[in-house]
């Protein structure tokens, strides 16, 4: 037993001072990051655009889905897996005419700063139906009992009036400032 001490001994020995000169020898993780990233500090306020409440939402859905579509593919669900993808796809259609919306909006704002007037872009309207899926449309109208709209692919959608989510729809447009209404 005294042999193993007497090992264990010699090993701090030698090892505790190598853990020393290693620990000298690296440069501290502050002057490590300064030296290798340049720090500008938080964007001026002007730059920073405001959040689109409906844009977290569509993302925050986005990241369920996918998480679905995996699961799904993963079980060998594939009925499930093809209606997550089909979802996830219109999802990311609708999240990119959001962002293309508001990129307009803002290259719109900074033409009319600079020249004084200003077109707005074509607002295009959220339509949730009763089974969780959201449609963007550029134009709608009711004929009936039924709403036609037309998608932004230029895709004529006739949905009963009383498969549409109102209240949803309805909100998911007022936190945009876009006028939707349906017919009680």
């Amino acid at each position: 037993m005294s042999q193993a001490w007497i090992r264990y001994g010699i090993a701090s020995i030698i090892l505790v001072p190598m853990i020393g000169v290693s620990r000298a020898q690296a440069p501290s993780h502050d002057a490590w990051l300064m030296q290798n990233y340049r720090f500008t500090g938080p964007p001026p306020p002007d730059e920073l655009g405001p959040v689109d409440p409906v844009l977290t939402e569509l993302r925050e859905i986005q990241s369920t889905v996918r998480t679905i579509l995996r699961r799904a593919k993963l079980e060998g669900d594939y009925a499930a897996a093809l209606a997550a993808a089909a979802q996830a796809a219109a999802n990311a259609q609708l999240i990119g005419a959001i962002t293309e919306q508001q990129q307009a909006a803002q290259a719109a704002k900074s033409a009319k700063s600079a020249t004084g007037e200003a077109q707005s872009p074509a607002p295009f309207f959220l339509i949730a139906l009763k089974d969780k899926t959201i449609d963007a449309a550029t134009a709608y109208w009711v004929a009936g009992l039924m709403l036609n709209y037309v998608t932004l692919q230029g895709v004529h959608v006739i949905v009963r009036l009383d498969l549409v989510d109102r209240d949803l729809s309805r909100d998911l447009n007022r936190q945009r400032n876009v006028e939707f209404r349906l017919p009680e």
